[in-house]
C-alpha cells in the first residue's frame, strides 16, 4: 500500500548545492500551502554568503506544480539580495520528495532536494492502493 499526498501543503526540510563547491550545501525548512497547483510558502535558511548580516536568512516563495513537475521563485527577505531564484523539481509520485535544479538568471546554476517534514497532520492523506469494500451480510 502506498500512501500519498494530495498537495505539497505542509513542512519540508532539504539542502540546496552550489556547483562550485563539491560536497557543500546549504540546509532550509520551508513551510508551503497549496491550492488547486499554485503554491505559496517561507523559508528559513542559514546565511553562509552575507557577510556582517543576520545569521538566518529568509524568504519567501511562489510557485506552482503540474502533476509532478515543480518549479518556483525564491525571493529573500533581506537587503543586499536583489537576485530572484527559480527552483525546477520533480516530485515523486507520493509528493514526499522533491529533487531538481535552482537557476540564478541563465547564469549559474545548482542542484535541491526538499523532503516532507509532517507526518500529514495539515492534511489527510490520502491512500493510492485500491480500497477493499466489506458488504454486510
Amino acid at each position: 500500500m502506498t500512501k500519498g499526498r494530495s498537495s505539497l501543503t505542509g513542512s519540508w526540510s532539504g539542502a540546496y548545492r552550489y556547483p562550485s563547491i563539491a560536497g557543500a550545501e546549504t540546509v532550509f525548512n520551508a513551510q508551503i500551502e497549496e491550492v488547486g497547483g499554485a503554491f505559496v510558502g517561507s523559508l528559513q535558511e542559514p546565511n553562509d554568503f552575507m557577510p556582517d548580516a543576520v545569521s538566518v536568512l529568509t524568504a519567501d516563495i511562489e510557485g506552482t506544480r503540474d502533476g509532478q513537475a515543480v518549479t518556483f521563485i525564491k525571493f529573500y527577505h533581506h537587503e543586499g539580495i536583489r537576485h530572484a531564484i527559480r527552483y525546477e523539481g520533480v516530485a515523486d509520485d507520493a509528493l514526499m520528495r522533491i529533487e531538481g535544479k535552482w537557476i540564478i538568471e541563465s547564469t549559474w546554476s545548482g542542484t535541491f532536494f526538499m523532503v516532507r517534514d509532517d507526518d500529514g497532520a495539515a492534511e489527510a492523506v490520502v491512500d493510492t492502493a485500491e480500497a477493499e469494500i466489506e458488504i454486510p451480510r
